[in-house]
């Protein structure tokens, strides 16, 4: 659940805000808003720096819906064109064209398609086949030296000879509940924040590979039933529940040059260790590598440099915290092999900090009251590392907490920059060669453009202009509040007004909210309103997000709020937001609805039924109704087990306050969700019709945590416009 945004990002839904308004002409609909790509073109994704630096790859998408074509193209940073490098339009393969990698020597690039590995030459144009047979070839990388590809195979490890196009197994004993390589599914989305399901590292000389190895078998299987098959099939997925065993982890090395493969262990002898980190570093003479272990609190880390060779060990630091740890990116080795750069929020915020290798502290590189950060889900560094030019880049939340800006400080402590100037949300793309950067722009008001700039921020090109019909429409106007807390803490809000706003009107105020730990919905930055608010505002609502105490992007202390307490803090101070909107005069103070997903929905039900009269209805789409039902690695994070705080999970349940619900209430969930599982609203509903609670159901057989297609979303849509047009 970590991370996960309100629902016009679950759904995809594209953001469109006020300034347009002012030219618009027509209204928008529903059809509009399910196939968004029609109003704003996606521009080009998949964007990566060719390994010389000098040339930058993307996806180019013409048209939209099921007649979109896709092709890959390859931008030259000295003449500043585009041409095309790959179209697989017409082709008979079928290949899964934002897969690719680019080789290390940039001649060719590696592909997946028909559940094989396929490689295209560059000067030759030409695409081959690497493996041909039913099984998935998962989660493939090339080696640091270019001549072997690596993957996971039925949760084994193994590795392809690209001369001789012979592949070798490196483990043998993966199967259904032993994964060599590969995170499960709790490690992935709790540990790896769904960023990557790898979980191996070549070692620079491309030599050996170190791996991780999770044992599943302890962990309860959870049914998932497919109601709409004939006969009615059950997917068993291996979920660990608060207070539940969880996967067994243990860390490996594997070398790839021998004849055969031969197996290094680390001796995993602490009661302590509960977690190994899904990702891990080698030093760069390839000797020796970093992995981190975790308690089962998450609140004690232990950094480890490991030589499998030899087999000694050393502890490089400890990082302890009375509440949890967020960052567990392993340390990043400079080239001499001898320092590393070490993420922490020892302070309170999440800084840089510079070691020897014996674990020593040189020099703290960033400090203040702001935190440096990266985009949810996406796997890319938190940092970027020129070391011929002495500097390390990120973004960070310095400038103000709504936004991103990309910053620079010196290798020596000196020298702190911060790189963009324009209000809004950027993103860091550093170049291999340190020369430039990608700078995914974007703004409440504008759409993310892709920019070239020099490594000292200064504007180079645009990449990519996506084509905006925004303009023709009627749309609404965003405005960014700030307020106070009860406690006079300052709480960062949105609000959405109609197109046609008048001042003098009453208008009714839909709450959108999410709230839980890792999350921010109060950004300037494309995405804070979707075309679904915009349907709400064009129909007369209002619509509402505040963060609360609890959400990212304010520091540790302001996240760990909730530790233990989930619910009340956050919303004593979305109920500051209740409040500051009921002394606005244009408010009807009478018609309040409150809705969200996921941990939006949790907050939902635990809103409705701790303060009942605050609300007038809500809907609470996938919703955690008891946190003794959510998976252990998230859940034991902010309250630890059942078992350590029993009243914490009690008075943080919706669940056991459910005969106090009175506002009308929609519950929604999809009965294929392998995340929040049905089971919470199922024993919710059972606890409405034991309080003889009316309320309203609408399951989606076969979809999971966020609905897709556009006869789901559709209908989703329909419903929710109908739900709060009769909500009073």
């Amino acid at each position: 659940m970590r991370l996960l945004a309100p629902i016009m990002a679950l759904l995809a839904i594209w953001p469109i805000v006020g300034v347009h308004g002012q030219v618009a002409k027509k209204t928008l609909t529903i059809d509009m808003v399910v196939n968004e790509g029609a109003l704003v073109s996606p521009g080009i994704t998949s964007v990566a720096w060719h390994p010389s630096g000098n040339q930058i790859t993307y996806i180019r998408t013409q048209g939209s819906g099921k007649g979109a074509v896709k092709t890959l193209r390859i931008y030259d940073v000295g003449s500043k064109s585009e041409n095309l490098l790959f179209d697989p339009t017409g082709r008979k393969e079928k290949i899964d064209l934002p897969s690719y990698q680019w080789s290390p020597q940039g001649d060719c690039l590696l592909l997946q398609g028909e559940n094989d590995l396929w490689l295209l030459e560059i000067k030759r144009g030409q695409l081959g086949r690497l493996t041909n047979d039913p099984e998935e070839e998962e989660l493939p990388t090339f080696s640091p030296t270019g001549d072997r590809v690596a993957f996971v195979k039925k949760s084994n490890l193994s590795v392809l000879d690209l001369k001789t196009r012979s592949a070798k197994k490196l483990t043998t004993d993966g199967n259904e509940t032993v994964l060599n390589g590969k995170l499960d599914w709790v490690y992935e989305e709790e540990l790896a924040n769904r960023s990557t399901g790898r979980a191996y590292e070549w070692s620079p000389d491309g030599r050996r590979i170190a791996f991780l190895r999770l044992d599943d078998s302890p962990v309860p299987e959870y049914p998932i039933t497919d109601f709409l098959s004939v006969h009615a099939q059950v997917i068993r997925q291996r979920f660990p529940q608060p207070g539940d065993p969880n996967p067994i982890p243990s860390f490996h090395v594997v070398s790839v040059d021998e004849g055969e493969a031969r197996t290094y262990t680390f001796p995993l002898e602490s009661s302590q260790v509960e977690y190994i980190a899904p990702t891990f570093s080698w030093t760069p003479d390839s000797s020796t590598v970093s992995f981190l272990t975790l308690n089962r609190a998450q609140n004690e880390l232990t950094v480890h440099l490991w030589n499998p060779v030899g087999g000694s060990d050393r502890e490089l630091l400890v990082e302890k915290d009375p509440y949890w740890i967020n960052s567990l990116e392993p340390p990043r080795f400079l080239e001499d092999s001898q320092r590393f750069l070490w993420l922490s929020e020892r302070d309170g915020w999440l800084h840089l900090h510079l070691y020897s290798r014996d674990g020593k502290l040189e020099k703290q590189l960033t400090r203040g009251s702001w935190m440096i950060d990266r985009p949810f889900s996406v796997n890319v560094p938190m940092v970027g590392v020129d070391e011929k030019g002495g500097w390390v880049y990120f973004v960070a939340t310095e400038k103000d907490p709504r936004e991103r800006h990309l910053y620079r400080v010196g290798l020596d402590g000196g020298s702190f920059e911060r790189l963009s100037r324009e209000a809004g949300t950027h993103t860091l793309g550093l170049s291999p060669n340190g020369r430039f950067l990608i700078d995914n722009f974007s703004t409440a008001d504008e759409p993310p453009e892709p920019r070239l700039l020099g490594a000292e921020g200064n504007f180079v090109a645009l990449l990519d202009k996506p084509e905006d019909h925004l303009a023709e429409y009627a749309l609404a106007r965003t405005e960014f509040v700030e307020l106070k807390a009860a406690d006079g803490a300052s709480l960062y809000a949105r609000l959405v007004k109609p197109g046609d706003f008048d001042p003098r009107r009453k208008y009714p105020v839909i709450i959108e909210v999410y709230g839980g730990p890792h999350g921010q919905v109060v950004q300037n930055k494309w995405g804070v309103t979707s075309l679904l608010d915009q349907l709400l505002a064009q129909q007369g609502y209002l619509v509402w997000s505040l963060d609360n105490r609890g959400s990212w992007g304010r520091g540790h202390a302001w996240e760990a709020a909730v530790f233990k307490d989930l619910g009340r803090r956050e919303l004593d101070d979305q109920l500051a937001g209740v409040a500051y909107l009921k002394s606005l005069p244009f408010v009807d103070s009478t018609r309040f609805a409150i809705w969200g997903w996921s941990y939006g929905g949790y907050f939902t039900l635990y809103a409705l039924t701790h303060t009942p009269d605050a609300f007038q209805c809500g809907v609470a789409g996938a919703p955690v109704t008891d946190w003794k039902l959510y998976d252990s690695i998230y859940t034991e994070r902010y309250m630890r087990t059942p078992q350590e705080n029993p009243d914490g999970y009690k008075n943080a349940s919706p669940l056991e306050a459910a005969g106090k619900l009175r506002a009308k209430l929609l519950l929604i969930h999809g009965t294929a969700d392998d995340n929040v599982h049905m089971q919470n609203t199922i024993n919710f509903i059972n606890a409405l019709v034991e309080s003889r609670r009316p309320f309203e159901l609408y399951v989606q057989p076969g979809q999971k945590h966020g609905f897709r297609g556009e006869v789901v979303r559709t209908y989703l849509y329909e419903r929710l416009l109908e739900f709060f047009r009769d909500c009073r």
